[in-house]
């Protein structure tokens, strides 16, 4: 994530999704904790060390990041729209009434008629 795209996320989550600047924390410091478990799968432990903070620090500022971006879901997450009843797309017409995979993946199958 560049530095543009984090300002934005960050004010974002200030403005509209909550995100509180206690003094003890800055905003951009909790969502650089969240995004960093979240991104590189990281344990408590390891936050910890990496940001000087302890165990209780951490998950409170995770926690309050992820209640703020659940403010913003209608925002950042889209609606997942069902593959239409009269879909003629080879792709999907055998998956009417279905979600789809949530990130966009296609697997190859060969459907027998």
């Amino acid at each position: 994530m560049d530095r543009n795209a984090f300002a934005r996320l960050c004010e974002l989550l200030q403005t509209r999704g909550g995100l509180l600047n206690d003094g003890l924390v800055t905003i951009e410091e909790q969502v650089a904790i969240f995004l960093n478990i979240l991104a590189h799968h990281k344990e408590n432990r390891c936050i910890q060390v990496r940001f000087y903070r302890s165990r209780e620090i951490v998950s409170r500022y995770v926690h309050r990041v992820l209640g703020a971006l659940m403010h913003l879901q209608e925002i950042l997450f889209v609606n997942p729209t069902p593959v239409a009843n009269d879909c003629i797309d080879n792709r999907w017409k055998w998956f009417q009434g279905c979600l789809g995979a949530i990130d966009g993946t296609y697997i190859e199958v060969n459907v027998l008629d």
